[in-house]
């Protein structure tokens, strides 16, 4: 029975050995061994020359040995590697310290011979030549040349050698162990103990010279590794365009990586600035819109008698839009300042508002917001008329030209646009009376180019033709349509007219389709504009913003000098070695939303490389942009990850409250909680006067102002979960009607839940991104006092934030692309766990090398190995110590654990009656893409500690590894869901069944539905669902589990609690046994073609190897389930209910129990030799061999290594028996007989002596 367990009694003290004093003693261990091993070699050395016919207790090893055991060294020795040995942390440190100082040292060393050998020689050379004549000369100087190459081989050589050779002096070689023993083959060490001095010492210098040679071949492995990142990190800017192909290679593959992938710095951060400058203008117009609203709640409250006048508010708005376009301007000193509306406009607003009796002071509100927008307007058209690039400069032209633009272009939206070709019930349609405007511009259009038989009919035909073609501008966003040409000259040609172009361009012909801006107005009124002064505000703001921060950003490459050129040959020589140039004659041509008749960008003609062309016009194509074409593709797989994405981020409540309790660890590994704790309240609640969506109260301007100052430096709004999905979403939506119809416009379809959550999510990010820029700030102010200014500390500390915390902007291209892939899920956010994991040191090192903010950085790196290497073994040992949990019952817990959390940070629990619990730590871990590696490593290490240090390293690192890119290829949501229905039969990825495979097929097909339903559910319905079992059953009703409340509540914060079922996962290890022994049969030799006697033994040892190893690890599990409180017998019931009685019995007393051949594979390949005329490989000599190989494997301990029975056995050299004669009556396999134990075929072919030998097996 489990023993039971109340936390709230006083428990017995406990030896264990700390963390922190294991991985010290380790240190310590480590520096001893490192002259005990220099001992150890010349022991070894004398015992190899000098120690023939010696006993090996007798030897000169032996004597060192007792020596040091029974000295003080001896003693401190033993403690020190007991308290190491306590963890694994503390083995692999003694066993880094061992390893590392030697071959440091003796890498050192070699490199210091090697170079004063090499100078001596070329010194040598170099008086030679001295003398010589101008020929001699320059030969000579050949030959120093290939020195110069030869001798940068040789340092790395010696360097090489020497660390190797250093390594190689380790006392402990056979603990530590060689890569040969993962595969037992080349350099797997020799650990059988010989009976002589000589011949043991020998033994041991061939596993060092083994352990040596492994070193000199890692090296140049670790060696270009470093040579690579020493490349990128000194070379980067240059590395793209060098002379040299390899290092093209580095920087092309290092591209796909880094912040700004192909582009220069310069061209990555004016991008950053242009989307920091529109994201601003985006929050500007979200609070006048706001304005807006506020003052409608006012007028539109149900106790308001306007409630009554009007049923909604189209009209007004329709009138406040009149009034904000008819705003009128001045210019002065090139900043275009508003004047004032138009009286008669503004009277006649004032004059409606006084018919349906809306209050004075709500009307002033209302000219307030309209007057700010215009403002507003007027900011980002001073920035325009500076930038110098419009093509008029008089003042009268320009604002007309904007003015124009306001009223015609960029504020509108058109309802034809937002028709769905697949829901035509919902679809804009226009009334007949604005069908027939346009259709007499048709009819006006034929008369005045003299076309004949032109009717009615025929114009409102050509009217529907332009419904049903009529496009977006890409650019513009007006409406674009082709007609067929009536003009004599032109007839029949198709023309196409935009109406941003025909409303910049100001210039009309009789005889065109549009005559004048009147005409302009009908084709407007017929697609359907939207007169909403909201709107207007929105779009306005987007526009001008967009074209205000581009034509900075334009003129800023322009300035530079190193991006763009004025002819390709300087393009070529300035950025050489790049895969394309612009390939116009004409150099660059960059359309503007502006019209090129009023606007010239300052790069149209100039040249650069492609890569640099397509950042300039942002539009670099990132990877997998061809799948998203595919119309299977997108609906069947981009279309539901995008959904299962949203409803698992946006629409979970979980994943909102993960989202802000997890982030407080950016905050602690940028070192920025160890502040004065007044700072940090205050500096918390300016953080949250600042973020949005103003839910609960409208910010402050003067925190809406240092929001717009954080978007415009790219420190909020960047959240890499967030970012991701919402790239996914416009991906999907750039493909087609439906798709744009559903997510193309998220904000403005969906409802305003949707919205709020989407607010939400980014706010609960921007609320220590914000926490953040203030403390570096603070950081950077009180180390300056005063020397530099605010501003341009401001801009360093949003710098630093923005590489230091997670920022969707500093993702790559690459990692950005995998979003459209069907594997991996919210790729992004692991990605800048990385990044900024590294500049967060980086940033530290530097830091401290700073006399000024040598403190910073100190604060910093402490932070930071806080978080990674102090809080998650921290929260283990005190849950451990509360809890009353030993380090081997932890142990054995993570023997249990599923396979997602075996290498992570476990929680460990019990309660009071001694059930034990567990709280995976790495899920809800912001770091723990960096720290779980290194978990994965040591819980390897636990986990094989009676094996070489080597296999529990390589089996941790493989596994860190998988854990490191398992977000970037593991199966997405949505399509892990498919696999588990198609590809693996109605079964999950952990194993559990959907249906029962006795299913009706109606049942299996409700079944797999409902399991896609629940891959796309919102709202967190897994969790919630099961918060509802916990609390109405106490257990999930389908599986019988037990469920707590407060364990399902800690899933709100990414720390579930959940209890473990050993037994049950103690039957799922007993099928993995199973299993083991099927696959270890397949050793055997399949009993086809020319079956050798040697092919069957060695099959039989080998396979009885594997399941040598597959019992040990049973044996490893029943010890587990031991020191967890379960006796013998209970075990002893799990087995016997499998049928494996006689195994358990085995596995209780450490003995092995191999596997025989087969009865009928033993008569198959008698069977199969007679049958074919080979010699028949069951010899007596072969029954022989195979007896002796069961006896001896019969012998064996699950605690003692296989043998090498091929080998010692001396076993393959068997003869077979001639070749039978193939009988004519096919003879069937046969049961034996009970008496004799034989098949009648054995009866009938084999000698009596062979009878004997097979009826044993």
């Amino acid at each position: 029975m489990v023993q039971k367990y109340d936390r709230y009694a006083v428990q017995e003290p406990e030896t264990e050995t700390n963390l922190a004093v294991s991985v010290a003693s380790g240190i310590g261990s480590g520096l001893i061994k490192i002259p005990v091993g220099l001992a150890s070699v010349a022991a070894e050395v004398y015992d190899a020359v000098n120690s023939e016919g010696v006993s090996i207790d007798d030897g000169a090893v032996a004597r060192l040995e007792k020596f040091i055991d029974e000295s003080i060294v001896g003693d401190v020795l033993e403690g020190l590697e007991d308290r190491a040995r306590d963890t694994a942390a503390g083995r692999i440190t003694e066993a880094l310290v061992q390893v590392g100082i030697p071959a440091a040292r003796g890498a050192k060393i070699a490199g210091q011979i090697a170079t004063k050998t090499i100078n001596a020689i070329q010194k040598g050379r170099r008086v030679s030549l001295t003398g010589k004549t101008a020929k001699n000369l320059q030969k000579g100087q050949q030959a120093a040349n290939k020195l110069n190459k030869a001798s940068k081989v040789a340092r790395y050589g010696a360097i090489t050698t020497g660390g190797a050779a250093g390594s190689a002096v380790v006392y402990d070689v056979e603990d530590i162990g060689t890569f040969g023993d993962l595969f037992e083959k080349g350099t797997n060490l020799d650990r059988d103990l010989r009976n002589e001095s000589d011949d043991d010492a020998i033994r041991r210098l061939e596993n060092r010279l083994k352990f040596f040679g492994e070193g000199v071949l890692i090296a140049p492995v670790a060696y270009g590794a470093g040579k690579v990142g020493g490349l990128v990190a000194k070379k980067g800017k240059e590395l793209a365009f060098s002379n040299s192909t390899f290092e093209r290679l580095v920087d092309k593959f290092a591209s796909k990586f880094r912040p700004r992938s192909k582009k220069s710095q310069e061209l990555f951060e004016g991008q950053m600035r242009v989307e920091g400058q529109e994201g601003a203008a985006a929050i500007v117009a979200k609070d006048l819109v706001k304005d807006i609203d506020q003052s409608f709640k006012k007028i539109f409250n149900k106790s308001s008698p306007v409630a009554d006048k009007i049923k909604n508010k189209d009209e007004l708005l329709t009138q406040m839009d009149s009034l904000l376009k008819s705003g009128k301007d001045t210019i002065k000193n090139n900043e275009v300042l508003f004047n004032n509306f138009d009286k008669k406009k503004l009277q006649d607003f004032y004059k409606s508002m006084d018919n349906i009796k809306v209050p004075k002071e709500q009307q002033e509100e209302l000219v307030t917001a309209l007057t700010n927008s215009k403002k507003a307007f007027n900011r980002l058209e001073s920035d325009l008329v500076g930038g110098g690039n419009l093509t008029t400069q008089n003042k009268d032209e320009l604002l007309q030209f904007f003015s124009n633009r306001l009223k015609s272009t960029l504020s509108n939206d058109y309802k034809i646009f937002e028709n769905s070709k697949l829901f035509k019930t919902t679809n804009y349609i226009p009334t007949d009376e604005k069908r027939q405007a346009v259709a007499q511009l048709f009819i006006n259009y034929a008369r005045n180019n003299r076309i004949k038989n032109y009717t009615e009919k025929d114009a409102m035909l050509d009217v529907d033709k332009v419904l049903e073609n009529v496009k977006m501008d890409p650019v513009t966003k007006s409406p674009v349509f082709k007609f067929e040409s009536k003009s004599a000259m032109y007839d029949g040609v198709v023309q196409e007219i935009n109406i941003s172009k025909a409303i910049s361009a100001n210039k009309f012909d009789s005889k065109d389709l549009i005559t004048g801006q009147r005409d302009i107005k009908a084709f407007r009124e017929l697609f359907g504009e939207v007169k909403d002064a909201r709107r207007t505000i929105v779009n306005n703001m987007q526009a001008m913003s967009a074209i205000s921060a581009r034509d900075k950003f334009y003129n800023k490459i322009a300035q530079s000098g190193k991006i763009v050129f004025d002819n390709p040959t300087q393009a070529q020589l300035n950025l050489p070695n790049r895969p394309g140039y612009t390939m116009s004659r004409n150099g660059m041509q960059i359309k503007s939303p502006l019209g090129e008749e009023a606007y010239v960008n300052p790069l149209n003609g100039k040249f650069t490389s492609s890569e640099y062309e397509a950042a300039i016009k942002f539009a670099e194509e990132m990877p997998l942009a061809g799948l998203m074409k595919e119309n299977i593709y997108r609906y069947g797989v981009a279309v539901p990850k995008g959904v299962a994405q949203v409803a698992k981020t946006v629409l979970s409540p979980f994943t909102h409250m993960r989202n802000f309790t997890s982030a407080v660890a950016f905050s602690l590994g940028t070192g920025n909680l160890f502040k004065n704790p007044k700072f940090v309240l205050d500096s918390f609640r300016q953080s949250f006067n600042s973020i949005q969506p103003q839910l609960l109260y409208r910010n402050q301007p003067k925190d809406q102002a240092f929001y717009q100052f954080m978007l415009e430096e790219g420190v909020v709004n960047s959240s890499s979960t967030f970012q991701d999905v919402q790239g996914l979403l416009k991906d999907i939506a750039k493909g087609g009607d439906f798709v744009e119809r559903a997510f193309g416009k998220l904000g403005k379809r969906m409802n305003k839940v949707f919205r709020t959550s989407q607010d939400l999510y980014v706010a609960e990010d921007d609320f220590y991104k914000i926490y953040n820029f203030l403390a570096e700030f603070d950081n950077l102010k009180g180390a300056y006092k005063g020397a530099r200014p605010d501003l341009e500390l401001a801009k360093q500390a949003a710098s630093i934030v923005r590489n230091t915390v997670p920022n969707y902007s500093y993702v790559s291209d690459f990692i950005k692309g995998l979003r459209r892939s069907p594997l991996g899920n919210f790729v992004s956010f692991p990605a800048e766990i990385i990044r900024t994991s590294h500049n967060i040191v980086q940033q530290g090192i530097k830091e401290i090398k700073d006399p000024a903010l040598r403190s910073i950085g100190a604060r910093r790196l402490l932070g930071f190995g806080t978080a990674v290497t102090v809080v998650p073994p921290t929260v283990v040992e005190m849950f451990r110590g509360m809890y009353g949990i030993t380090r081997e019952e932890l142990s054995a817990m993570r023997r249990f654990l599923p396979e997602w959390s075996r290498e992570s940070t476990i929680i460990p629990q019990k309660d009071k009656e001694g059930d034990y619990y567990y709280t995976d730590f790495s899920h809800g871990f912001a770091y723990d893409t960096i720290v779980n590696p290194i978990q994965s490593v040591i819980a390897n290490v636990e986990g094989n500690d009676e094996e070489p240090l080597i296999k529990g390293l390589v089996d941790g690192t493989i596994k860190a590894v998988g854990r490191l890119v398992d977000p970037f290829i593991s199966e997405s949501i949505w399509v892990q869901a498919l696999q588990d229905l198609y590809a693996r039969g109605g079964k999950t990825a952990t194993g559990s069944q959907i249906w029962n495979p006795r299913d009706p097929e109606g049942d299996k097909m409700y079944k797999g539905l409902a399991h896609l339903v629940e891959a796309l559910a919102p709202l967190s319905y897994p969790q919630i669902k099961r918060l509802a079992q916990a609390q109405l059953y106490g257990e999930d009703p389908d599986t019988g589990k037990d469920l707590e409340v407060g364990g399902e509540l800690g899933g709100f914060f990414g720390f579930r609690n959940q209890k473990f079922d050993f037994e049950e996962s103690l039957g799922y290890k007993i099928s993995e046994y199973n299993t083991a022994l099927r696959q270890s049969r397949r050793f055997l030799p399949r009993p086809r073609g020319n079956v050798e006697a040697k092919d069957i033994i060695e099959g039989l040892i080998q396979g009885n190897e594997s399941w040598f190893k597959a019992q040990q690890e049973m044996k490893k599990d029943l010890g587990a389930m031991k020191v967890l409180g379960f006796d013998d017998k209970k075990v002893g019931i799990i087995f016997d209910r499998r049928n494996l009685g006689n195994d358990f019995n085995a596995l209780r007393v450490n003995k092995f129990k191999p596997f025989e051949i087969p009865e009928g594979l033993v008569d198959e390949y008698i069977r199969n030799a007679r049958q074919n005329g080979y010699a028949n490989p069951l010899t007596p000599q072969t029954f022989r061999e195979i007896n002796e190989v069961i006896r001896q494997l019969y012998g064996l301990y699950l605690d003692s290594p296989y043998p090498s029975l091929m080998r010692e056995m001396n076993i393959g050299n068997v003869s077979a028996l001639p070749p039978t004669p193939t009988p004519i009556v096919q003879p069937k396999a046969q049961a034996a007989n009970p008496n004799t134990n034989l098949t009648r075929t054995q009866q009938a072919l084999l000698s009596p002596e062979e009878q004997v030998i097979a009826s044993r097996t």
